[in-house]
């Protein structure tokens, strides 16, 4: 079929980044499934590794992540029953629970990033250091564009 409109080579921009998508997410839930996280739950764990200075409620990880409220109390409530977060009152203000890593959690991190490390990796098998540039320009061009 010459005009296939759903071939590779007649895909919208639109399609093609979700494609891409599907494939990337695809990757890294594939290497969280063994540390039996969800990619939410990984980058609470990499996010919370990173502001240990700092209090962090939910409503500071829906925002990060761009995840409704009911979404990311799921995925606290599961982390908190595998012993991977705790939530303590805020000593800013006591209407207010701060959300912190156990231990458990906080050793999970280095496991958490090889696993996006690797499909780092593998994009930078595929794509030179220039088309890796440039591939940056055009998506920081459609996102700052886009929002």
């Amino acid at each position: 079929m010459e005009n296939d409109v759903l071939s590779h080579e007649h895909l919208t921009l639109s399609r093609m980044i979700h494609n891409l998508d599907k494939i990337e997410f695809s990757l890294i839930n594939n290497g969280l499934k063994q540390l039996n996280l969800s990619n939410i739950q990984s980058l609470i764990i990499i996010y919370l590794t990173n502001k240990t200075n700092s209090e962090v409620f939910q409503k500071d990880l829906e925002k990060e992540f761009g995840v409704t409220n009911p979404t990311m109390t799921v995925s606290i409530k599961s982390m908190i029953k595998k012993d991977l977060l705790f939530k303590e009152k805020s000593l800013k203000d006591g209407r207010y629970f701060s959300i912190h890593l156990t231990e458990k959690g906080a050793s999970m991190y280095q496991d958490c990033m090889k696993v996006y490390e690797k499909v780092d990796n593998a994009n930078k098998g595929i794509l030179t250091p220039e088309e890796e540039e440039e591939y940056r320009r055009l998506t920081n061009k459609l996102i700052n564009g886009l929002d």
